[in-house]
């Protein structure tokens, strides 16, 4: 019988436990191998998804100041660019934008009459391993100024002392400071802002008194309110809409900025003065290309007036407007730019017009410089008008020009018909002097108690004045105020009797985005160009017709 050498069972034993070994290192091996393997892609798929996050972050970023570009261009009167480039994160990223539609006449739901035009903006951004495209459909959207009541490009402070009454819409990029010495009646379905609505005042933070009524959405009704009833109490938001029913609202309900040209269009060199048809420059009349212009005589005139207010004697070019009806050059498109080169803060010089209550046609005045508005202006056959300037300065029909310091001449009841365009003296942020508010935004200069001051128009504020730059104040030899007998006038929101060059606000509604995220909502986007597989769509729209349109939504929705 053959035997094992001695031995031989323990070498097979120590070679098959060699073997697991080995083969077990190579298990563990192949194991640290996919570990580190599914780590690396695990750790570049961190990277992709943040470097990815970024780049999102970034097209939207940057779609975001191409709109905000392109609504300060159409404000400005100019056409929006359609491509340019933005600087973020350190590199300059390019964007696009086309019209995708006709701009179309819609009344939104508040009642304003607007011009809406659909666009398509795009940008693509390349952020290391991560790589976004955002597309953007979005209606700009034009409405002209004059269909606000009141319109002012920062906080709005309305305080009256005697009882007041606001028909129209009332809107303010900022704060709304309310209050009233007796009553102040909000008649309007629309009174908003993009801040806060506040019952203090902005200059001392004291709560203010007197009854605020305003106004229920699509009711008679109205509601009292309360100084507690502001957008310090804590169920401000919900409390807003159930006691009005979305007639007050501010950017805690959604209101955004309305942007509003800047102070560039009315300066010398800018759109109003390019386009005027005559231009009146120290007591000399031009054409639109610079001739000087044979104006009969009287029609422009040099004189001096005091300016209590300012606290010094200016000079004025005082245009007839009576003789300028019939001097054969009243202009043809409506537009007249009027300034003086000798206006300074110190020195605030500007334009008077007389004689206007009655206009050859529609007309639009406008100046760097204050503007004074001598007695009755278009009052009979009344036209569309308007007035831009530094600074709105009325005149009562019993002013002779005899006022001096310490004096304070008496006024008499005088109409005006138009919208204005004016600056103010604003209260600091922070606090400090009163700008006057809403109330003392036309600046008067007689003893008006117990006199009316009868406005039919629009009120805006864009800008802060920049040569009648003295602060409000009231009494003395300044002036007293009137009865305020102002109203919306309702012609203004039939663009057919706007005031020639009316401006434009202008804001933005996004209707449909595509930005890589998840589906939302499919709609067939034939006819757009977005490269990603998916469109998200924002159910907002005044009109379903024409959302229908734009997206080519087979269901309607």
């Amino acid at each position: 019988m053959k035997t094992t050498p001695e031995g031989g069972s323990r070498a097979n034993e120590r070679g098959s436990v060699l073997a697991l070994a080995l083969a077990f290192s190579a298990i563990v091996g192949s194991l640290i191998v996919a570990s580190i393997t599914v780590a690396m892609l695990q750790s570049r798929s961190v990277e992709f998804a943040v470097n990815s996050t970024g780049a999102l972050s970034m097209a939207e970023g940057i779609t975001e100041l191409a709109k905000k570009q392109m609504l300060q261009e159409l404000a400005d009167f100019k056409e929006p660019s359609t491509a340019g480039n933005f600087n973020l994160g350190g590199r300059s990223h390019p964007w696009t934008a086309a019209p995708i539609g006709p701009a179309i006449y819609r009344t939104d739901p508040d009642g304003v009459t607007v011009v809406v035009t659909p666009y398509e903006i795009s940008a693509s951004v390349q952020e290391e391993t991560g790589f976004a495209t955002v597309n953007q459909v979005v209606d700009l959207t034009l409405t002209p100024l004059f269909q606000f009541m009141i319109f002012f490009d920062d906080d709005l402070e309305i305080l009256p002392g005697p009882n007041m009454q606001l028909e129209g819409r009332v809107h303010a990029n900022g704060n709304i400071y309310v209050g009233a010495g007796n009553t102040l009646t909000v008649d309007t379905d629309y009174f908003r802002s993009t801040g806060t609505i506040q019952r203090n005042r902005k200059n001392d933070g004291a709560a203010t008194g007197g009854t605020v009524d305003i106004r229920k959405f699509g009711t008679t009704d109205f509601t009292q309110m309360t100084n507690t009833m502001d957008s310090d109490n804590a169920d401000w938001t919900q409390l807003a809409l159930d006691t009005w029913g979305g007639t007050v609202q501010d950017g805690s309900h959604g209101i955004t900025e309305i942007v509003a040209p800047n102070m560039g269009t009315i300066t010398q060199g800018g759109y109003y003065h390019e386009n005027a048809e005559l231009v009146i420059v120290d007591g000399l009349a031009f054409d639109t290309n610079g001739n000087q212009l044979p104006m009969p005589a009287g029609v422009i005139k040099e004189t001096t007036m005091y300016d209590a207010r300012e606290g010094t004697n200016i000079t004025v070019t005082e245009v007839d407007m009576e003789l300028l009806n019939s001097s054969g050059f009243f202009p043809t498109n409506g537009l007249v730019y009027a300034y003086r080169t000798d206006t300074t803060s110190s020195q605030p010089n500007g334009i008077r017009l007389t004689n206007g209550a009655e206009l050859a046609a529609p007309l639009s005045v406008v100046s760097e410089d204050p503007v004074y508005v001598h007695g009755d202006y278009n009052t009979v056959d009344k036209k569309g008008a308007a007035i831009i300037c530094d600074a709105i300065n009325l005149l009562s029909n019993a002013w002779d020009n005899s006022k001096g310091p310490g004096q304070l001449p008496g006024a008499s009841q005088t109409t005006y018909n138009f919208a204005m365009i004016t600056g103010n003296v604003r209260t600091p942020d922070g606090g400090g002097a009163y700008s006057g508010g809403f109330e003392n935004l036309p600046r008067f200069h007689e003893n008006w108690s117990g006199v009316a001051a009868k406005i039919r128009g629009a009120f805006a504020n864009l800008y802060g004045s920049q040569f009648a730059d003295s602060a409000w104040s009231y009494g003395g030899d300044r002036y007293t105020a009137p009865l305020r007998d102002w109203r919306y006038d309702p012609d203004l929101l039939d663009p057919n009797n706007l005031p020639p060059f009316t401006p434009n606000a202008v804001n933005v509604r996004r209707v449909l985005w595509d930005d890589n995220l998840p589906i939302q909502f499919q709609v067939d986007t034939s006819g757009m160009t977005f490269p990603g597989d998916t469109a998200i769509y924002d159910p907002w729209s005044y009109d379903p017709t024409f959302m229908d349109s734009v997206m080519n939504d087979p269901n309607g929705n």
